[in-house]
Parts: structure tokens; sequence; C-alpha cells
């Protein structure tokens, strides 16, 4: 008969078989823990000093269940020995194994030829034991893997392996596999069970970097802090090194930090594959960037960005993903202080990269109170007010001349809600701006006479055009703004509606006309101010009123109108009202229009700007932005997308940008379409191109094959990239070959390539 709940403050003493004991007797209970030890088995007895039980053995000690075939007790050495079929749940942790020892004073755990898991991974070993100190566990002669078959298509093995379960592996002697065949072979490697952290190799080939090896080696510092070793080789290019290092702290991560280096001695620094000029370059070329965030208090928070660059070219050179979301990086440091109705911060930003143009704040001290109640009444106010000494620094060669000044500002802004009727919304403002600077001035174009170098080596004089700075000392300009919103919204319903194609159970159309008027005077001409924040070149209309318009010294008259209507369609999908299409269409008329000098619409009418979101089902979804030139004379922009999830085999979409008449920007048609089909449950095939039809030019091309690897995905493709511009025609392309893990998608294996990624050994999966 099989005995249930048998309790024991131990396994039994020598010579005692598995019978319950008298709850109390201290002579047949252990000294050594307060925890008693459940034990079920089919049947029970003792052999010698030994006790036994066999049969579907179950011992639960605390956090600790083992099941095994048989099991015996020592009770000189408090080991339980559990032979056939070993299972030991332990916190999470499960270990299977033929035999096993596991000691109840230590809970050290001995076991042979093992098997367990540790996520992501799965493992086996001849023998599994702890780590002395109880943080881990030894594996010997280990095999990791993620994939579940008995031949699994990939693995890492070790001759000793260090598990620190939830935390990391790090592993000793250990070859990887693909198969049965080993690939690499590493003395040490540290992988990371929850970080994007490990050892990387990726190996390629780039027109621009030629034959190339890019390693990463990841270790840890602290328990909050992880470093990155990098060390790459490029044919054409020649070697480089580099540290990284990042950390978070708190349970929230609130603060962090990351520092980054880079340094390599460039073979062939004059490397070029835009069709643009470049200018030289010296062959030592380097990258040191900082990014932090650290809270000194719960409502005081500092935060840091530094970027230091030995060239303008080095972020296109060696990281071209950095490149693209930000070729000119900031520098700066700010401390920031956060109330329930204000922020005050102090901040000094300087650009350390004489080869672009800055703006310096050394320093800007700067408060901002949010839109609240006056008073407990019922009108608003919010408000900006900052001091500060500012240096406008331009690129060194530019023929710009720098200016500097000290600069306070105020602005106080008062609004009064109200609804009228209770469906007319009004929102009525005024505002006051008060602007000190020391120095002011007029930028003008100066005619010099300048010596040039002829290409016969002789010299000629010629006439250049430089700006010239025209100070008149210090000025005071005083703004007022005023205006008002006015906006209602009529909602009708349509339950008739009902289309299952469309995604349609009903129809509730939702419509909102409305206004804004915008009226400003400026005390000052703008063109007697000195400009350090400016407004930006943009193809959409700037804001018209405050404090959203924060270019402060580009301030001017002006009087104008916007006019709009929103209009939503919602339907029920999923117990939820969705957004099935949302409308947005303005335009504004200026009364009196700004001259911003960078403004591309220059008539009374502006265009009629529209915005449309359109997901009529789960599969499908649309945007489209626009602009056109119906009232008036102006330009044209029309930018879309779609999306199709056809179905489980195939996505589709399609991208494309027109621009036409815009005197900031180059007339554009660009289109962009891509796409991935399943050919069957092993392959795959993915494309992405981009085609100017202006230069009938197909500028970007990427063509990938896919197959699954049952534990993997493997991608194999070529990309190429046209940059030619001007008659000149210069090419650019590299291989594509990337493994990534279906089950740990974020975590690196130790080769990857992707050279749209590629950034001084990034290594990074996609």
């Amino acid at each position: 008969m099989k005995n249930t709940a048998l309790v024991l403050a131990t396994f039994g003493l020598a010579g005692a078989a598995f019978a319950q004991q008298p709850a109390g007797d201290d002579d047949l209970f252990g000294k050594f823990s307060d925890i008693p030890i459940d034990i079920a088995a089919e049947r029970m007895g003792a052999s010698g000093q030994l006790s036994t039980a066999s049969g579907n053995v179950q011992i639960t000690y605390g956090s600790t269940t083992i099941y095994s075939d048989e099991a015996q007790y020592d009770p000189n050495s408090r080991d339980v020995i559990v032979t056939g079929n070993v299972r030991i749940y332990r916190e999470g942790q499960l270990v299977t194994a033929e035999r096993a020892v596991y000691n109840l004073e230590t809970k050290d755990i001995i076991a042979a030829s093992s098997r367990g898991e540790s996520l992501p991974f799965k493992f086996s070993g001849t023998s599994f034991q702890n780590i002395p100190g109880g943080t881990g566990y030894l594996v010997k002669e280990g095999i990791f893997t993620t994939s579940d078959s008995a031949n699994p298509d990939w693995s890492m093995r070790a001759k000793r392996a260090r598990i620190y379960p939830k935390d990391h592996v790090v592993f000793q002697d250990m070859k990887f596999y693909i198969g049965n065949t080993p690939v690499f072979w590493f003395p040490y490697l540290y992988q990371s069970l929850n970080k994007a952290n490990a050892f990387t190799i990726t190996p390629g080939y780039s027109s621009a970097w030629g034959a190339y090896m890019l390693t990463n080696y990841t270790f840890p510092i602290s328990d909050t802090m992880g470093g990155t070793l990098r060390l790459d080789l490029r044919s054409t290019r020649g070697a480089a090194v580099g540290f990284d290092t990042n950390w978070e702290e708190g349970e929230s991560k609130q603060s962090w930090g990351r520092f980054s280096s880079y340094l390599l001695d460039d073979a062939a620094p004059g490397t070029n594959q835009t069709s643009l000029a470049r200018e030289a370059i010296d062959s030592t070329r380097y990258r040191v960037s900082f990014q932090a965030r650290q809270y000194i208090t719960d409502d005081i928070y500092a935060t840091v960005n530094i970027n230091k660059l030995s060239d303008t070219r080095i972020l296109q050179d060696f990281y071209p993903g950095d490149f693209r979301e930000n070729p000119q990086p900031d520098n700066s440091i700010a401390v920031a202080k956060l109330g329930d109705d204000y922020e005050l911060t102090f901040l000094i930003r300087s650009q350390l990269n004489d080869f672009f143009d800055g703006t310096d704040r050394l320093p800007e001290l700067a408060l901002d109170i949010t839109r609240q109640p006056l008073f407990g009444s019922k009108i608003f106010y919010e408000g900006e007010t900052s001091v500060g000494h500012y240096n406008r620094n331009f690129a060194s060669g530019s023929t710009s001349q720098d200016y500097n000044a000290t600069r306070v500002d105020t602005f106080h802004h008062f609004l009064l809600p109200r609804t009228i009727d209770g469906w007319l919304s009004v929102v009525p403002r005024v505002g006051v701006r008060g602007t000190w600077y020391s120095q002011s001035g007029a930028v003008l174009p100066f005619e010099e006479d300048s010596t040039v170098k002829l290409a016969d080596g002789t010299t000629q004089v010629v006439k250049r055009v430089t700006d010239r700075l025209v100070k008149e000392g210090s000025l005071f300009r005083p703004v007022f703004n005023a205006g008002f919103e006015m906006s209602f919204k009529a909602s009708r319903a349509f339950e008739q509606v009902q289309n299952r194609t469309l995604g349609l159970d009903g129809l509730r159309h939702v419509m909102q006309p409305y206004l804004d008027f915008s009226f400003v005077r400026s005390g000052v001409d703008s063109q007697d101010i000195l400009k350090f924040d400016r407004i930006e070149r943009s193809t959409q209309p700037p804001p018209i009123s405050f404090p959203a318009f924060n270019a402060i010294d580009s301030i001017q008259d002006w009087n104008i109108l916007r006019l709009g209507i929103r209009n939503r369609l919602q339907t029920r999908r999923d117990n939820s009202t969705i957004n099935w299409l949302e409308m947005d269409t303005y335009f504004d008329v200026r009364f009196d229009r700004p001259d911003f000098g960078i403004e591309p619409d220059l008539g009374t009418f502006s265009n009629i700007v529209n915005h449309i979101r359109w997901t009529p089902l789960s599969w499908v979804s649309l945007t489209l932005d626009s602009q056109f030139p119906l009232l008036d004379q102006g330009f044209t922009e029309v930018n879309s997308r779609a999306v199709f999830f056809v179905n489980d085999k195939v996505q589709f979409n399609i991208g494309h940008r027109y621009l036409d008449g815009n005197v900031l920007f180059q007339n554009s048609s660009l289109m962009d379409f891509g796409g991935y089909f399943r050919l069957n449950d092993k392959w795959g095939f993915s494309f992405r191109e981009t085609y100017e039809f202006r230069d009938s030019l197909l500028e970007n091309q990427r063509y990938e094959l896919h197959r699954d690897l049952s534990s993997w995905i493997a991608s194999l493709g070529v990309v190429a990239t046209n940059n030619s511009s001007g008659g000149k025609n210069v090419n650019e392309y590299g291989v594509i070959l990337t493994f990534t893990l279906k089950d740990l998608p974020d975590i690196k294996l130790p080769i990857s390539l992707d050279p749209s990624s590629l950034g001084g050994g990034t290594g990074k999966n996609r």
C-alpha cells in the first residue's frame, strides 16, 4: 500500500524503516534543520544504516521536490541518494538524471548523466552540482541549446559551464556547433540570459570596407554594469578597437548610463561612397560618446550627452545607422527639478566638434510653468522664463561670422476656456513676452577681394561675398499675442452599416470643425535680432500659437486664421470602439504673413493640408499625408504608405513620397516597396527596393532568402545602394548573412552579419 503524507524531520535514522514517527521525539529528529521532509513511496524499509524507499518515490524538502524510482538516506552524511528516472525541482530549476545525491544539510546536488533547463537554454552534462555558496550550478561536459530536438541543429559544448539562473552562463573551453559540425572555438565565453550581450563575430564583405571581421566580447563589471570590448579588422581600412559600457540602477531603471569609444588608424580615409565631394580627413579617427540620466532625488535628475568626433564623416563611414538618425550629435549637461506645476532646468550646451554649426548655451536657466488655474479661478495661466548666455558658432571654414549675446526672456499666457450652450468650445487667449538682448545687430552681405591659386600655379584676385555682423548694442523686444480657438463636435450613428469584408459592425461619424486665430505684434524687427533659437526648414506649416512656436528669436508680426475640420469614423471590434478612419484637413488664411526667410509657401492662402489614417481591417492599414496649393500659389507634397498582410504567407508594403515646387527641397518622386513571401514551411523570401522616378534611379535594393532551421532562422542575401548624382556614378554593395534564434531573438549568437546595421562591430541580429 502506498504511504502518503509521511512526515519526518529527517529521512530517518540508521536502521529505522520509513514509517511515521511520533511528533516531537527529539531522538528521532535531526538537529540540522527545522524544515520537515515529506516522503511518499510505494514501499519503505531499512538496509543496515540506510533507510530505503522504492516505487514512485516523492521527497519534498522546503522548495525542493525530488522524484525517483528508488531512494536511500544516510543519516551520517545527511545524503539522499536517488536513482532511476530522477527529477529534481528546485526554485524553478528542473534537472533530470539517472542518479543523484542531495545533501539535506548543505542543499548541495550532485547528479550524474543529467539534463536540465535554464531558460532560454536546455542543457545536459556528465555531472551537475552546486557551486559553493549556492549561487549557481556547475555542469561538466555540458551541451547547451535552445532546440528541443533529439539531434539539435545548433549547440554550444563546453568542458565546464557555470550556470547562474536568470542571470548568465560562463562557458570554458567551448565549441560552437551547427548540427554535428564544430564552427568556432572559444576558450572562455560569457552569455547573459537576460540582456542582449554576448560574444559575437561578424564576418563579411563591403565595398566600403573590403573583407572584414568585427568582434564584440561582453563581460560583467558589476551587478548593474556590463562592458564590451571590440576589435575590428577591415582589409581596406585597417584595425580598430573600442570599449563600451552601460549600466542601470533602481527597480524602475530610471537612472542609466552608457559610454562608447572607438579608435582606428584608417588606411583609406578618402574612401567616398557618395557622389558628393569630401574634404581631406586625417587617418586617426575616433568617436567618444557618453549619455546618462541620474536621479538625485525623486524630483531632481541630471542628464549628460557628450559626443566627441574626430571628423564630420566618422559616423557616416563606420556608424551608418547612427548617422541616419542623428548626423550632428549634441553636447549638453542639464539638471532638472520637477514640481507638480513647473519644471526648472539648468542647461549647459557646447558644440565640442567645431566642424559643425551650433548654438552654445553657457549656461541657460529656464522655468516652465504648466497650464493651471490662476488662484482657483476659471482663468488658466502658463508661462516660460529663461536667462542665458548664447554663442552662435559656425562650422570651421564657414564664411559666416560668429556672434554671442546674453538673453533674458519671459513669456506669460492667459486662457479662459468656455463652453457656450453646452456644445461650442471657445478658448480666448492673450499673452505678453519681453526679451532683452545684451547685443543686437544684423547679418549683412559684405564683398571683399580674395586671392585664389589657379591650376597652372598662377594667382587671381576674385570678389568674394561673406556675411558680416553689424552690431547695434543692447535691445529690448516686447511681444503681444492674442487669439482664440473655437470648435464643436457633432456625431451620428449608423447601426445598419454592417460589412464583414470592411470590418464594420455599425458606424459612428464624429465631425469636429475648428478654427484657430492668432495675432502677434513684435516691437522690434526680427532682422535686428541675433538668431539663436531659429525656425527650422520644414515642408509642414509652423505652429501659429505660443508656446508651441518656440523659435523665440524668429518671432515676427503675423495675423493668421487656421480653419480645419476633423472627421472620425468609428466602429465596434472585439468589444471595443476603434477608429476605422481618421482625417484632419486644414489651411491658413494669412492676413499678415510672417517672412522667416525659409518659407516655401508665400501666398495669402496656405496649402490645404490633409492627414488621413485608415485601418479598415487588422491586416491592412493606409496613411496619406498631403498638401496642395488649391487656393493660392504653393507646392505639392503627397506622402503615402500601405501595408497588407494578405495571408499567413504573404506580406506586402508600398510607400511613395512626392514633392514638387518646394524651393527649399529638391523635387522628388520616390517609391519604396517590399514584401515577404513564405514559400513553404522551411523557406521564405523577402525584398525591398527604393526607386526615384525623377532620376530614373533604383537607389536601394535588398533581397534575402530565409531558411527555417527549427531553432533559428537563417537569412542570406545581398544589398546594393546607388548614390549617383550629378552625372557621377557611385555604387555601394554588401552581403547579408543573419542568424536569429526564435526562442531568444534579443540574445546575440556568435555569428551575425547585416551591412545595413553595421556600426563599428555592433553585430546586432535583425
